[in-house]
């Protein structure tokens, strides 16, 4: 019998600088974006979902946003997924699939209608993401600083219901700002 993943729960305000150097440096090694020292990518997100080896050392992570959007004219609350990273010599251990586990669990403690999130890592598939073929308007960033509005269909952009309301593929979709 394997032995539970320990997840652990990390708030963005409370992360101390030591913390937010373990995720960058753990970030700069799962992505070919350069992202420049920061524990974020382009923005900073609300909750932090992070797993450590047996030695302490961070080996996962997972952010998540908590924001109203439009889809249609319909009002509805997401989280969005982001920056999903596990140590490469720590990967194919259920460590990835038990971060997108705590995410969802938490969309839902928190009443949020849907789970999205932009990706095609089969671990999103297996927990339950459709792709949303939905026309989608967010905001660009640069660096800290708003770019350009785009309106787009995002092969990336997947969903994954967690309330009662259905995601509606054939009503433009508003993010309300820039992507998780």
């Amino acid at each position: 019998m394997s032995q539970a993943i320990k997840i652990e729960r990390l708030e963005e305000l409370r992360l101390t600088a030591e913390i937010e150097t373990e995720i960058s440096v753990l970030l700069d090694k799962a992505f070919p974006v350069d992202y420049h020292g920061r524990s974020f990518f382009q923005n900073r997100h609300h909750c932090r979902f992070l797993h450590r080896s047996s030695d302490k050392r961070l080996v996962g992570h997972l952010a998540i946003a908590y924001r109203a959007i439009q889809m249609g004219e319909t009002r509805v609350d997401i989280i969005g997924i982001a920056d999903l990273a596990v140590a490469k010599q720590h990967q194919n251990r259920g460590i990835g699939s038990a971060l997108v586990s705590a995410a969802i669990a938490e969309g839902k403690r928190a009443k949020a209608d849907f789970a999205a999130l932009f990706g095609e890592n089969p671990i999103y598939t297996k927990a339950g993401f459709q792709p949303a073929p939905n026309l989608i308007t967010i905001s660009q960033m640069e660096g800290a600083h708003t770019g350009s509005i785009v309106r787009e269909n995002n092969k990336f952009f997947k969903v994954k219901q967690l309330g009662s309301i259905k995601w509606d593929i054939g009503v433009d979709v508003d993010l309300a700002g820039f992507a998780f």
